[in-house]
C-alpha cells in the first residue's frame, strides 16, 4: 500500500538487509548504539533520561580526526537531549517563516492531545521540518563538494505525532490497510506493562480506539514515510547533480519502528515486538553490489564498523559491532542472534526464537518465530518450549558476558 519510488530504487542501487534490529526500541539509546558501535548497557545510555559520556567516541569524533567535515541536521543525533556527539556544525535555520506560522504551531500543539496524536499538519508541505531539513542539508552539500564530509540527516517522522503535512496527510484516504496483528485475549499472558500500555499510551486509553481512528493512523503514518521518501530524493538528486553520488556512501535507516495497532498498541513502549525493533538499513556505496539483499540477522551496532572499513579507517577495540561487508560477501556464515535492551529487561532474538527476560519478574516472553512470527502466543510457561527457553537464557547471559566493556579490561596483577 505505502508509496515510496525514492527508497525502492535506492534499495535496487544498494544493499538491503532484510533482518536489520536496533539495539532499544527508544530514540536516544539505538542512536548511541548507531553512533559508537558499542550496546547500551556498555555506552551506559539505556534511556532517553541519559547522555553519552566523555569517554565514548561515536562515528563523528573519528571522522573528526581524519579530516571530513562533520554536519547534522534535523533533529539533534542524540535527541531528546541536546549532546551532540561530535559534530562540528548543527546546520543553522535561518529560514523566513510566514507570520502566523508561529501561532498555527502552537494551535497543532493543542490539537494533537486528542485523536490519538493522529491530527494532520495545518501547513504545505514545503513549510514543513522536512523540506527544511532536506533543504539544509541540499545546502550543505553544494557547500562541501570538494572535500570529505559526513552528512547526518536525522527526520522526526515517522513517528507520533502522526501528523503529515498536506498533501500527504490525504495520500492514503480510503486505502486497504493490511489487518493488524493481535488476538482476542492476547494479553493475558503477557506483561502487566503491556496491559498497562493498552490504557494508557501516551495519555490516550488504546482500547478505545476504533477501525476508523486506526484507518485514519495508519493513512496519516503511510503520508510521513512518503513525505520523507520525496524529500530524500531530493537530497540524492543533489548528489547526483554534484557527481558526488559514485563517491560517497549512503545509509538508509532508522532507530526504531511503530506498533500501529499491532496487539492493540500505538506508538512504541517498554516492548519488544519486531514492530518496534526491527527497522529498515539499507547502504549504497561503488564497491558495494547493487540490488543485493541480505537475509542475516543483523544489529545497529554492525554499522560503524561497517562504514569504517568501507572508508577504510580502523577500529578501536573498544567497538562491539561486527562489519557487515564479510556477510554481504557471503563469507561471514556464523548463526548470528540480535539483541535489544532496557535496564531492567534484555531480549535476544534468533532466526526461530525470541525470549525476553525481566529483572527479577516472575514472568516473562517467548515467542516460537517459525509458527507464530507475529508474537501472539507467549510460550514463556509452556512445557513443551521448555527447551528453547533454557537454550535462550543461556544464550542470553553468554551476551551478557561477551559485552562486558572493553574500554574497562582487567588489570593483571605483578
Amino acid at each position: 500500500v505505502v508509496k515510496t519510488p525514492v527508497v525502492d530504487q535506492f534499495a535496487a542501487e544498494g544493499v538491503l538487509f532484510e533482518s536489520h534490529f536496533v539495539q532499544c526500541p527508544q530514540c536516544v539509546p539505538s542512536r548511541a548504539a548507531l553512533h559508537t558501535g558499542r550496546y547500551p548497557h556498555t555506552n551506559r545510555t539505556p534511556t532517553n533520561l541519559y547522555r553519552l559520556s566523555d569517554r565514548e567516541e561515536t562515528l563523528a569524533m573519528i571522522l573528526n580526526r581524519n579530516g571530513y567535515r562533520t554536519a547534522t541536521t534535523g533533529e539533534l543525533p542524540f535527541a531528546p537531549t541536546k549532546f551532540l556527539g561530535g559534530f562540528q556544525e548543527v546546520l543553522p535555520g535561518g529560514e523566513k517563516m510566514p507570520p502566523d506560522y508561529e501561532l498555527l504551531r502552537k494551535q497543532h500543539a493543542e490539537n494533537l492531545k486528542r485523536d490519538f496524536q493522529a491530527v494532520a499538519a495545518p501547513w504545505p508541505a514545503e513549510l514543513d521540518e522536512t523540506a527544511l531539513h532536506a533543504g539544509r542539508a541540499i545546502q550543505f552539500l553544494r557547500a562541501n563538494r570538494e572535500r570529505p564530509f559526513y552528512l547526518h540527516v536525522n527526520f522526526r517522522r515517522p513517528h507520533h505525532p502522526f501528523d503529515p503535512p498536506h498533501p500527504f496527510d490525504r495520500m492514503y484516504e480510503g486505502a486497504q490497510f493490511p489487518a493488524s496483528h493481535k488476538r482476542e485475549g492476547e494479553m493475558q499472558n503477557k506483561p502487566p506493562a503491556q496491559q498497562k500500555a493498552l490504557a494508557n499510551s501516551v495519555g490516550f486509553d488504546l482500547r478505545t480506539m476504533t477501525a476508523r481512528d486506526l484507518d485514519r493512523i495508519k493513512s496519516y503514518y503511510y503520508g510521513m514515510i512518503s513525505l520523507n521518501d520525496q524529500y530524500i530524493g531530493r537530497i540524492l538528486a543533489e548528489l547526483r547533480r554534484l557527481d558526488l553520488d559514485e563517491r560517497t556512501v549512503v545509509v538508509f535507516n532508522a532507530d526504531h519502528g511503530e506498533m500501529l495497532g499491532d496487539h492493540g498498541l500505538l506508538f512504541k513502549g517498554g516492548y519488544f515486538y519486531d514492530e518496534v525493533v526491527h527497522a529498515p538499513l539499507i547502504l549504497r556505496a561503488p564497491e558495494l553490489p547493487a540490488g543485493k539483499r541480505v537475509a542475516d540477522l543483523v544489529e545497529t551496532v554492525d554499522l560503524l564498523p561497517t562504514l569504517l572499513e568501507l572508508l577504510g579507517l580502523a577500529k578501536s577495540d573498544r567497538v562491539q559491532g561486527r562489519s557487515l561487508l564479510p556477510v554481504i560477501a557471503g563469507t561471514d556464515r556464523r548463526a548470528r542472534a540480535v539483541h535489544a535492551e532496557f535496564p531492567a529487561a534484555k531480549m535476544i532474538r534468533t532466526r526461530d526464537w525470541k525470549l525476553v527476560h525481566y529483572l527479577r519478574a516472575p514472568y516473562g516472553e517467548l515467542y516460537d518465530l517459525k509458527e507464530d512470527p507475529h508474537e501472539l502466543y507467549n510460550r514463556w510457561e509452556d512445557p513443551a518450549s521448555a527447551g528453547a527457553k533454557s537454550e535462550m537464557l543461556a544464550r542470553l547471559a553468554d551476551w551478557l558476558v561477551e559485552t562486558e566493556d572493553p574500554l574497562l579490561p582487567p588489570l593483571k596483577a605483578e
